[in-house]
């Protein structure tokens, strides 16, 4: 009896052990494979929003927590100040055009005298040949011919003093008259970049969302006097979030951007989001500290150090199922493939493909690729057009 439970035993145990070969395999299969962290968390691109001009507030029009498209209003400052300079510059505008009308009526009078010199000029010279002929004929006398020769010098002078008169005016109106340019002179150029300064700074009384987020750590309020620069609150895209994994350098080995990634939450446990890589950080993080180890000082101590490597995820996550800036969340990567750069960034290799423009930047990019197991993702792009304030 006993051998027969011996041989029972033996056989159970044996079956255990054949058919505990299979998952001992692919689990040994799939660690080889993955490289995993659980120091990570969710990070993304923070817009702080502050004014460029000094103001009171006037109105807002968002509060804490609240979802803003690109280019919503978010506050306004009191406008009566900026409208006033716009109204001032407006009028120096008009007296440099009539600044300028005076200067070609000048000119004007200066070409005019100038034409009149002239003639005098002409008139002279005759009376005094006139004179000097009858002269050495005895006809005149001696006053008669010196009066016409000081009228010839008279009218010489004048004629010097018309033509300074009129380079004096020319220079004054900035050039010579041009009827289709009239008004395209200096003093009314600066009047004009005054008064579109003034409607540039009205214009600033307006803020608006410079991308489409969540409001947060909003700290103005109506009354309160700002001065430019001062952080009024700001704005996170969420649907532009990604995950910062920060990978022991011992894992990095085959680590490769464009590299499938499973992203897995502790807010949602047993939810995946499919990612991949986007880049890998070019130092460690304590090489960016605000006290940086210093190794050469002789009291060094190896530890292991860890990489931040960027993951971006391959679409929006569910509308049940949001991330927030600093959650925590657990990365696998799958090596398998390492066919892929390590000093490379997925996002700008497809903005500099696709070079959308000035008003479209890296940040305005979202990278949305279909990621496999056996190569880099590919991708396809959606673009946020720039939103003018």
């Amino acid at each position: 009896m006993k051998g027969i439970l011996r041989k029972a035993l033996l056989v159970l145990v044996a079956i255990a052990v054949i058919a505990s070969l299979y998952p001992a395999w692919r689990y040994y299969k799939y660690f080889s494979s993955h490289v995993s962290t659980d120091d990570a968390y969710v990070d993304g691109t923070i817009a702080l929003i502050s004014s460029r001009v000094p103001g009171s507030v006037a109105r807002l029009y968002v509060q804490e927590n609240w979802r803003v498209n690109g280019g919503d209003l978010l506050l306004t400052l009191d406008p009566r100040d900026y409208k006033v300079r716009v109204d001032e510059a407006q009028a120096q505008v008009e007296r440099a055009r009539e600044s300028v009308d005076q200067l070609v009526a000048q000119l004007e009078a200066a070409e005019s005298g100038l034409k009149l010199a002239d003639s005098q000029l002409s008139q002279a010279r005759i009376d005094f040949v006139r004179a000097k002929a009858l002269r050495q004929e005895g006809v005149v006398s001696l006053e008669y011919y010196d009066q016409a020769t000081t009228g010839l010098r008279v009218a010489i002078a004048d004629r010097a003093l018309a033509e300074h008169q009129m380079q004096q005016a020319r220079a004054a109106l900035g050039g010579p008259i041009d009827d289709h340019a009239r008004y395209d002179r200096p003093i009314v150029q600066q009047a004009e970049a005054a008064l579109e300064a003034a409607k540039l700074d009205l214009s600033y009384t307006e803020i608006r969302a410079p991308l489409p987020g969540v409001i947060t750590r909003k700290s103005v309020h109506v009354g309160n006097r700002i001065q430019p620069g001062e952080p009024l609150m700001a704005i996170v895209p969420v649907d532009r979030l990604y995950v910062t994994a920060n990978f022991k350098e011992t894992q990095l080995t085959d680590v490769r951007v464009g590299q499938p990634v499973e992203v897995e939450a502790d807010i949602y446990p047993d939810f995946i989001y499919k990612a991949h890589i986007d880049s890998i950080s070019v130092g460690t993080g304590a090489a960016f500290a605000l006290l940086p180890p210093e190794n050469a000082t002789g009291n060094w101590v190896k530890v292991v150090q860890r990489v931040p490597v960027k993951v971006v995820l391959n679409e929006p996550p569910p509308p049940d199922k949001p991330l927030r800036m600093g959650l925590s969340v657990e990365v696998t990567v799958d090596i398998s493939n390492t066919s892929g750069p390590l000093l490379s960034s997925t996002t700008q290799s497809l903005y500099q493909e696709h070079r959308f423009g000035p008003n479209v930047g890296p940040e305005r990019l979202q990278v949305a690729p279909n990621s496999t197991s056996n190569g880099p993702p590919v991708s396809s792009i959606v673009t946020q057009p720039a939103v003018q304030p």
